[in-house]
């Protein structure tokens, strides 16, 4: 199965909107008959998120108007290609669980090595013991974003409120830095 998914997340890439609809939850299913911890899938918040940006505003916003439900207006194209986008990610997003749960660690770290990164367990032990404190930084840079001002300035100048967000989390760059610096050749 491990070797199919590749060929899984290429199809649904490079196939036509009409037709990743009906294969994408065609491939969800078999998924789900596998490995039924693929629904866990669904209770993400993120998922339902895409799901409202892409299918139903997106919709809204991109094209012209073809159809109406409930008074609002919408192009039934753009409900396709969101609905079909949506398909795409769910897929990808499940090949890649699915891949991540049944290979080995080793032999992740053998792919990395053939790459040139011989330190891959290093590098991934690191960025997965920062990743809360850049978390936790985040969460209180955006709280702070809100105490300091109304979004209606914030819209106006995004490339301040996104300098905001973001300088704080360069200076946890400081927790990266590695014990042995590594020579460089």
């Amino acid at each position: 199965m491990k070797f199919l998914i590749p060929v899984i997340i290429l199809t649904v890439i490079i196939l036509p909107s009409e037709y990743v609809i009906p294969f994408g939850i065609v491939v969800m299913i078999g998924y789900a008959m596998i490995d039924s911890s693929q629904l866990h899938l669904f209770k993400r918040k993120s998922l339902y998120t895409l799901f409202t940006i892409v299918v139903i505003i997106q919709p809204m916003i991109l094209g012209s108007p073809t159809s109406e439900v409930f008074g609002v207006s919408f192009s039934a194209e753009a409900l396709v290609r969101g609905f079909a986008m949506f398909i795409r990610a769910l897929v990808i997003i499940s090949s890649i669980t699915y891949l991540n749960r049944n290979t080995e660690k080793e032999k992740v770290k053998e792919f990395w090595k053939r790459q040139g990164m011989e330190n891959f367990d290093v590098v991934l032990a690191k960025a997965q013991e920062v990743l809360p404190t850049i978390k936790i930084s985040f969460s209180d840079s955006i709280k702070a974003v809100k105490k300091e001002g109304t979004g209606k300035s914030w819209l106006r100048s995004p490339a301040e409120l996104l300098a905001r967000l973001v300088v704080p989390l360069l200076h946890k760059s400081n927790t990266v830095i590695p014990e042995k610096k590594i020579k460089e050749a």
